[in-house]
């Protein structure tokens, strides 16, 4: 129940909503315990085949026996006081206790009997005059009351529905949010540890989870609850010694459902975790279709969904098992309940006594007529016990859900803002990266990797355009990514002249860089509005003229729809050149004093790619620009200013293009094994080829907005 009460922020805003589905409720187990009533009248009318007058007249006759009766006992008990007072015995002499404690007794009987004697006179004066004397009009008109009661209860039950149901989807609603926002505040490593087939699972499957129990809770589980006090507290203003004698098995029943609950959230957080591993198979096979259906390989997948699916059975199974155990256990130790107060209570009734070896369990003979009623309402207290029965597993999988929930929306970012932030620098000289050991922390069980990046230093002046270079896995597409902070290195620190990035604010700090990566990130949204994404407050003349800089005028000319044109789920209508454009005009949007650019031509034609090299060409001036590359190009040569190897997680060399070729066999074997065969001439300078005529044009619009 603690994970529950973390919900209540979740309900205040919607607690108007929530008083009245309650109120709703409360009226439902009203008219629930008020039904069970008819048993009594059905029970004197068809079976003792007595009026309700008759028997009306017949209790007014016995309670006004009993109270004279009483009243005279208690008269002369009063004169055994008296006499004993006049004789001087003092109050607390045993004699006189024992007659005061009679005196008592013999009040609280007339007082008893005069409450019954004016309740019975009440139903005589007010409702006795409405039913009809025939036995069959007045059992037609029980049940027309009935059936009105029933009617009035359906309704108030449909609004108790439709309140619940709405709050349960706001409240989830809240809760995505909620998620949605920590999640974003979080570090990239947590996230993409969790991977987006563990969040997506919890976003949807754990909160649906949340969802159904959310609507038990606030309807049935209230709903329910209070129709068994109903019943209870009829029960007891009968027989309360029979009622209480019913509740023997609470403590068994208590016992019961812990231990069953205890199980159930256990087993249904493993499959809960076994929903996010099938979610998992099916985004790979998604993502990956093109290459399945390319290699014929679609049979493994398919087995290792099955395996999955096999595993979601096996861990749902025992949930359904302890389900399945859960319900006749608790329906058995509830019927065993009444069934401990049914037989001394028709014992009672069939012997015509008040008591049972001595033990006093009723305060007048009952007759089976009041019986009937009693066990009608015990009858009443079982119903909405066994459907709460029906409803502990889910209460149970929304336990484990709501671990899994708030296992997000606590997770605290790796990456801890500063205290006192520090801005951004309008204007820096420098940046340093100081002595840098990072490795990746291990995920899933798996031990933890050797160093990514081990002591690494270097220095960059402001304006320089770096390009680094290394095989892949050598660590320098993290180094960026530590400027940009998705990372924390273990050691060392990052510095802009002389403030550490760990004393701006994330946002800052990545406002001042504009990315474009390798692997292009697209939105299923406008050519105009991907261009913008970062840059919100553009305006359209800077967004064309961003997209006339990186070569994208061309591609949008060739769509009708023009910058609104809609390029699809991460731009699967364009080419990946294309989409290589776009990205790189989103980030000359953004105006960005660093510049990563991280493989960004690795994956698309060489036409492409001589498009964007001469975007960057003028770009990069007056900007601090780092490459991230695996070779490098004649092309590039125009613009980079440096050249950075990294080997090991180390800058094993560093200087010009003529510096390396001469001094570095490593930058040497990867300027000769370029990606992609282009001719090469004596000294390994590539060999001229004929640009494209789009190639032509676009280079000279280019210098054209460059002017």
């Amino acid at each position: 129940m603690d994970n529950f009460r973390r919900l209540f922020p979740f309900l205040y805003p919607h607690r108007r909503r929530l008083i009245v589905s309650l109120v709703c409720g409360l009226i439902v187990a009203v008219l629930w315990g008020a039904n069970l009533t008819v048993a009594f009248p059905i029970v004197k009318v068809l079976f003792e085949k007595q009026s309700l007058a008759e028997y009306a007249e017949g209790e007014i006759a016995a309670a006004t026996a009993k109270i004279e009766m009483h009243t005279r006992q208690l008269q002369v008990i009063t004169e055994q006081d008296a006499a004993l007072e006049r004789q001087g015995l003092p109050p607390e002499n045993p004699q006189r206790v024992e007659t005061r404690q009679a005196m008592v007794r013999e009040q609280g009987r007339v007082n008893e009997f005069s409450r019954s004697h004016q309740q019975v006179l009440w139903l005589q004066c007010y409702v006795l005059p409405y039913i009809p004397g025939d036995k069959l009009q007045t059992l037609a008109a029980i049940l027309g009351v009935l059936l009105v009661a029933t009617g009035i209860k359906c309704v108030f039950l449909y609004f108790q529905e439709v309140l619940v149901n709405s709050v349960a989807e706001l409240i989830i609603i809240d809760v995505r949010k909620q998620m949605l926002d920590q999640t974003l505040k979080n570090d990239y490593e947590s996230l993409s540890q969790e991977g987006t087939a563990g969040l997506m699972s919890r976003f949807t499957y754990d909160t649906e989870q949340l969802s159904t129990t959310i609507t038990l809770f606030a309807g049935k589980l209230i709903r329910e609850p209070l129709k068994c006090l109903a019943c209870m507290v009829g029960a007891l203003v009968i027989n309360w010694r029979l009622t209480l004698l019913s509740l023997l098995f609470v403590p068994l029943l208590g016992l019961t459902i812990n231990q069953f609950g205890v199980l159930l959230k256990r087993a249904c957080r493993r499959m809960m975790e076994s929903m996010s591993r099938i979610y998992k198979v099916l985004e790979e096979t998604f993502d990956g279709i093109k290459v399945i259906l390319a290699f014929n390989t679609g049979t493994r997948h398919r087995k290792m969904f099955d395996d999955q699916c096999n595993e979601y059975y096996r861990t749902s199974m025992k949930v359904v098992k302890l389900d399945a155990l859960t319900r006749p256990a608790l329906e058995l130790l509830g019927l065993a309940a009444m069934f401990i107060a049914l037989l001394p209570g028709v014992y009672l009734v069939l012997k015509e006594r008040t008591d049972i070896w001595g033990i006093k369990l009723s305060s007048e003979v009952m007759d089976p007529a009041m019986l009937g009623m009693l066990y009608a309402f015990l009858a009443g207290m079982l119903d909405p016990c066994r459907k709460m029965s029906t409803s502990f597993s889910r209460v149970k999988r929304a336990n484990a859900a709501i671990d899994r929930i708030f296992d997000v929306i606590d997770d605290e970012s790796r990456i801890p803002e500063p205290a006192e932030p520090v801005p951004f620098p309008s204007e820096f000289r420098s940046i340093s990266f100081q002595n840098i050991t990072f490795r990746y922390n291990p995920r899933n069980g798996i031990a933890p990797r050797e160093s990514v990046l081990d002591g690494l230093s270097l220095d960059v002046k402001a304006n320089e355009v770096v390009a680094v270079v290394g095989t892949n896995g050598c660590g320098k597409s993290t180094l960026l990514n530590l400027l940009l902070r998705l990372y924390d290195p273990q050691a060392g620190d990052i510095r802009i002249d002389d403030t550490s990035i760990r004393d701006m604010t994330t946002a800052d700090l990545r406002s001042r860089i504009g990315l474009v990566t390798q692997d292009t990130v697209l939105f299923d949204d406008t050519i105009l509005e991907n261009i913008r994404y970062g840059s919100p407050d553009a305006t359209r003349e800077q967004i064309e003229k961003a997209a006339e800089m990186a070569h994208v005028l061309p591609i949008v000319e060739r769509f009708p729809a023009g910058f609104e044109t809609r390029v699809g789920e991460k731009g699967k209508e364009l080419s990946g050149g294309q989409r290589q454009r776009i990205a790189l005009a989103r980030a000359i949007v953004r105006n960005p004093s660093i510049l990563i650019l991280d493989e960004p031509t690795s994956a698309i034609d060489a036409e492409s790619e001589a498009l964007i090299h001469a975007t960057l060409r003028d770009f990069v001036k007056g900007r601090t620009a780092f490459i991230v590359t695996h070779s490098m190009s004649e092309s590039l040569l125009q613009f980079v200013t440096r050249i950075v190897v990294v080997a090991s997680g180390q800058v094993v060399a560093d200087g010009s293009h003529a510096q390396l070729m001469d001094s570095s066999p490593l930058y040497r074997r990867l300027f000769d094994a370029p990606s992609r065969a282009v001719p090469r001439l004596k000294g390994g300078a590539a060999a001229p080829e004929k640009p494209s005529v789009e190639t032509e044009r676009a280079v000279e619009r280019t210098k054209g907005a460059a002017a």
